[in-house]
């Protein structure tokens, strides 16, 4: 644990403001971000205008949003565990073999985030997600397989937070989603449907590391009808794995 005296609070609060923009549709305004934040208005002013003119924000008319430069931020993650060499030719050559696209994600706090997307045939009809995307774990099937290869301590601290419901038939039951993470575990794959969006289907399998705990998540997603036939789930789930081991040393 990192004590109190050796954070940079405004450094932290700086990043409360670019966090901020991460669900943001339109351009938000310096009172829009205190709000959100929670931050006191003259401080965000501060860290807004600081933002700017470090070049992660671009102000127009009053109103900021993130700037390109923000992508800076990720690039030495995904330099790091050779994406764009490795792991998008990987994805690509599978989604192609699957007829489907495929997403790669880790975990973040009690959120699934997308690191990588290949859609592999640039026909196929895509979930409308991209790269840097958040799901929440207990209502996906790419973040149950993030929870279920969790260690113990850390699952029981997620399922101890309310969660959220997103269609009339999501699982919010504690018991309930324990019950599905064995499953999970048992089976090797994670199936759900019409938890997160109606009539939505998306099968996910984990990439594990030495010590068999989930490093990072491959999942497709498709309408409901698709992923109907219990074969049909099983052979996409054993092309995902397949993907998953050779992608493991990178990951």
């Amino acid at each position: 644990m990192i004590a109190d005296k050796d954070i940079s609070l405004t450094f932290m609060k700086g990043m409360e403001v670019l966090e901020a923009f991460e669900h943001a549709a339109t351009p938000l305004t310096i009172p829009e971000l205190s709000r959100s934040t929670g931050i006191n208005r003259s401080v965000t002013r501060r860290l807004v205008l600081t933002l700017v003119q470090l070049g992660y924000l671009l102000e127009t008319n009053r109103a900021y949003t993130p700037s390109p430069r923000v992508l800076r931020l990720a690039s030495g993650y995904l330099k790091e565990r050779q994406f764009g060499r490795t792991v998008q030719p990987v994805m690509a050559a599978y989604s192609k073999r699957l007829g489907d696209a495929i997403s790669l994600a880790v975990r973040d706090g009690a959120d699934a985030i997308y690191v990588a997307y290949s859609p592999g045939d640039p026909a196929l009809i895509t979930s409308g997600f991209n790269i840097g995307s958040r799901l929440p774990l207990t209502a996906t099937a790419i973040g149950r397989v993030l929870l279920a290869f969790s260690d113990p301590a850390e699952i029981e601290g997620i399922l101890a937070e309310p969660s959220a419901a997103f269609t009339t038939t999501t699982k919010t039951d504690p018991n309930d989603i324990r019950t599905d993470l064995a499953a999970v575990r048992a089976r090797g794959f994670a199936h759900v449907t019409g938890e997160y969006e109606p009539g939505v289907s998306s099968i996910a399998v984990p990439v594990l590391g030495p010590d068999t705990m989930a490093k990072a998540a491959l999942g497709i997603v498709g309408p409901a009808a698709r992923f109907e036939k219990k074969e049909i789930c099983a052979g996409k789930a054993a092309l995902l794995s397949e993907c998953a081991e050779t992608l493991g040393s990178f990951v």
